[in-house]
């Protein structure tokens, strides 16, 4: 079973505004707040335009009210020894 490290660093402020930026492979776009803070969601809305993200690093900031949430690839193995 794989996991996902997922932090989130909240500043003095809530989230208050309705669309998240999402940062993913040197890439900025808005998404609904809502669905950027769950991973489960986050994951299976991004899945099928970043088939990255199922194996990602989620962190979460708030900044300003608004929800930031970075997606960084983690690296694998590839191939088996032998």
């Amino acid at each position: 079973m794989e996991t996902t490290n997922t932090t989130t660093a909240q500043s003095d402020s809530a989230i208050t505004e309705k669309i998240a930026v999402i940062k993913i492979e040197g890439q900025e776009f808005p998404l609904e707040a809502v669905l950027a803070e769950d991973d489960k969601m986050l994951k299976t809305v991004l899945q099928p335009h970043f088939s990255s993200v199922e194996n990602a690093n989620i962190t979460r900031e708030v900044k300003d009210g608004k929800l930031i949430v970075s997606i960084v690839k983690r690296a694998q193995h590839k191939g088996a020894a032998g």
